[in-house]
């Protein structure tokens, strides 16, 4: 099973994240058809499952239910029923996780995801260090320029790549601590520097912060905390050489595709580190031989210890000037190239600020029910303040709240705190080695928690599916140790009514998933048939996507574009005005509207259009002439 899951967990990062309409949905359909399939011939006992894991599920799927039921009132109803999609795919996830895991496997689990993880990180490094060896970190750094110096692939996102570093840590740290031998133990460690190295190369300062925040909840709530402590401080070591190492090589570090210092600089840091993550190895493979494992601190010693950890705390909270860097967060973005050193130590929010009261602003409009899922989008366009597009609003939390209202993010954080607080509960309900386990599972969660307060972690597949598996770990029978013997499989007859139904609604929700995949695939079909000229292909492929999601508007936009190629100007203009009626918000199907009623001769009706245009998105460069 760890390799299993290792592999899953890596092919979801390395496809880009699994950020696309096609790669989510097919990971979506595989998720619910292996859990109608797995549950139809009974390959997993039918059991008493946990209560917490019912309490969680049950959020999350009531959670996905109002994002759907948003279809009702939202403006696009294609983008409220793609963020249905993508919630079902989560709750696809959590309910496998729950119905596979065995009791008491978290051992098998987290091999598995820390097996991975590792492998996303250690890739991505390997991409940094040889920057003309992959062409993927090129090509992404031609079209998205942030990523020429900061490191992305193969996630997509630098941010991203950072927060699943942060879940690895103290997967690793878990083994580090529980290895069945010192080598074992030591192999665990001996990745950390490098995952280290890839953390500093991502400049991502919320990264930085949840790899943080993750290694001391681990610590914190770790069964073996000096052992724990000694392997985090040898990694911290490790990882701090590294660092100097990236540090001294400048070129490789902020132009690795411009600069022909980096290839020799790659190479040079290459050696270094995988020497450096040799001896952090090494070393604490040989310390666990030799130095015996002290005793917990109890009483006065444990109370001075947390005293001096608290007050070092605060001293580096007054250090870092909390209130400076506050109104520095709050400055609008400034166009300026700087370092990957200089951007990880500041204190720009980079529009975060902007978007977040624009989220406020969008929620007070419908404070109980929001203005639908994927509704921030055209909000922005409409009401921001800053002159660049932008899709989401870099904070799972506002931005829920904004699109789904007070009831959305109540359903929300219930799903989330019920997690939490299952985890909060089975940590003190066991020792040694399975509290260590589930302080592993626990601080990757919180790590995820910090993270998509800030950034768009939720709408980033790779990261999102990781949550929900860490989540159905947590609350499932995997972390469950309070029955010594596996409980029988449930025979009844309500139990087998209870396994068709869930089948029955796994199914059905694997035919909503694959409404928009094949719609997806359908349009870009036809995108090639036009290119290639095939006319007759081009309609036909559009009209198939339309077929199958009618009250989606991308269908109706790529039958105009085709008949518009074509010369069919009526037909282009009776396509372009009912992709309209599905999404009048969307600015982008206005300005298509304009231009073809340019094209009929309809200049009254073009000008309306376009002057809809700039309404929805009046910052755009497009209108900068008037």
């Amino acid at each position: 099973m760890p390799a299993a899951v290792g592999a899953a967990v890596f092919w979801i990062a390395y496809d880009s994240g699994s950020y696309g309409l096609t790669s989510r949905g097919s990971l979506a359909v595989v998720a619910l058809w292996t859990l109608a399939l797995g549950l139809s011939i009974s390959l997993w006992p039918l059991v008493r499952l946990p209560g917490t894991a019912l309490v969680a599920g049950g959020f999350l799927a009531a959670f996905a239910a109002w994002t759907g039921l948003s279809v009702l009132w939202a403006e696009s109803n294609e983008k409220a029923f793609n963020e249905f999609d993508r919630v079902v795919l989560y709750l696809g996830v959590f309910a496998l996780v729950v119905a596979a895991s065995p009791r008491a496997s978290i051992r098998r689990w987290l091999a598995g995801l820390a097996l991975g993880l590792t492998s996303v990180g250690l890739l991505a490094l390997t991409s940094a260090l040889f920057p003309n060896a992959f062409a993927a970190p090129q090509r992404l750094a031609q079209i998205f320029p942030g990523a020429e110096s900061r490191l992305s692939y193969p996630v997509g996102y630098w941010n991203g790549l950072a927060t699943l570093i942060a879940f690895a840590l103290p997967l690793l740290l878990f083994f580090a601590v529980h290895g069945r031998s010192p080598v074992v133990r030591g192999l665990a460690l001996a990745p950390a520097p490098a995952l280290v190295a890839t953390v500093y190369l991502t400049s991502s300062r919320g990264g930085s912060i949840a790899t943080v925040l993750a290694v001391v909840v681990f610590l914190a709530c770790s069964g073996r905390r000096w052992t724990a402590a000694a392997a985090a401080l040898l990694a911290a070591v490790g990882g701090a050489a590294a660092i100097a190492v990236l540090a001294a090589r400048s070129e490789l570090v902020d132009h690795p595709h411009t600069a022909p210092a980096a290839v020799g600089q790659g190479h040079s840091a290459a050696l270094w580190i995988s020497l450096i993550c040799l001896v952090t190895g090494a070393a604490y493979a040989l310390l666990g031989r030799l130095v015996p494992s002290p005793r917990p601190l109890r009483g006065a010693a444990a109370a001075l210890v947390a005293g001096l950890l608290i007050a070092l705390l605060a001293v580096g909270v007054v250090a870092a000037r909390p209130v400076h860097r506050f109104e520095q967060f709050k400055q609008p973005p400034k166009a300026s190239a700087v370092s990957v050193q200089e951007h990880l130590f500041s204190g720009a929010g980079n529009g975060r600020w902007q978007w977040w009261q624009s989220a406020v602003d969008e929620f007070q409009t419908r404070p109980l029910i929001g203005r639908g899922a994927g509704s921030f989008e055209a909000w922005w366009a409409q009401h921001g303040n800053l002159p660049f597009f932008v899709r989401d609003a870099h904070s799972l939390y506002l931005e829920t709240l904004a699109e789904l209202g007070i009831v959305g993010l109540a359903l929300l954080v219930a799903f989330l705190l019920s997690v939490g607080a299952t985890g909060v509960g089975r940590l003190h309900r066991v020792g040694g080695e399975e509290r260590s386990a589930v302080a592993a599972l626990l601080a990757a969660f919180v790590a995820f928690l910090f993270e998509a307060g800030i950034d768009w972690m939720w709408e980033l597949t790779a990261v999102g599916v990781v949550m929900a598996l860490i989540a159905g770990l947590l609350t499932g029978p995997a972390t469950s140790w309070a029955v010594a013997e596996p409980e029988p499989p449930l025979q009844t007859s309500s139990f087998r009514v209870l396994r068709i139904a869930a089948v029955a609604v796994a199914m059905g929700l694997v035919i909503g998933e694959a409404i928009p995949l094949l719609t997806q695939m359908e349009v870009r079909r036809s995108q090639d048939a036009a290119e290639s000229g095939d006319f007759s292909a081009a309609i036909s492929d559009a009209r198939g996507a339309r077929s199958l999601q009618p009250w989606a508007a991308s269908p109706y936009l790529q039958l105009a574009l085709v008949e518009e190629e074509f010369g069919d100007l009526p037909a282009a203009l009776d396509s372009i005005h009912r992709a309209i009626q599905r999404d009048d918000a969307d600015w982008r199907l206005w300005l298509v509207a304009a231009r073809l009623e340019t094209k009929a001769g309809n200049v009254d009706a073009a000008r309306e259009n376009l002057a809809r245009a700039r309404e929805l998105n009046p910052r755009s460069p497009l209108f900068a002439s008037g």
